[in-house]
C-alpha cells in the first residue's frame, strides 16, 4: 500500500515540477511583478500599463503593486517530497512491507 502510495506522489510530485518549470520556460522571468486592479479584478504585467509610474490599468483605474507569497506549487512539491523521504526511509528500514 505504501509503495503505491509513493508511486502516486512521485507522480503528483512530476506534475508540479513540470508545471512550475514550464511556466519559466514559456514565460521567462520578465514579468513577475504585477499590479492588481481591485475595480476590474485584474492583474497587469508591468509591459501591459502604459506608464508604470502612474499606477493606472488601461480601464483608467488606480492599481497596487501586488504582494508576492508562496505558490501553492511549491508547498506541493515540498509535501511530496516529505512524503516520498519519509516512506523510502520506512521501505528501506523494513518498519512497512
Amino acid at each position: 500500500m505504501l509503495v503505491g502510495a509513493s508511486v502516486l506522489c512521485f507522480l503528483v510530485l512530476l506534475v508540479l515540477l513540470a508545471d512550475r518549470l514550464g511556466s519559466h520556460v514559456w514565460l521567462g522571468e520578465t514579468d513577475t511583478t504585477f499590479y492588481r486592479c481591485e475595480e476590474c479584478d485584474l492583474r497587469y504585467p508591468r509591459r501591459e500599463l502604459h506608464d508604470p509610474r502612474l499606477q493606472i490599468c488601461p480601464a483608467g483605474h488606480v492599481v497596487a503593486l501586488e504582494q508576492r507569497s508562496t505558490p501553492a506549487g511549491v508547498v506541493g512539491i515540498f509535501a511530496c517530497l516529505g512524503f516520498l523521504s519519509v516512506a523510502l526511509v520506512l521501505i528501506v528500514t523494513g518498519i512497512v512491507r
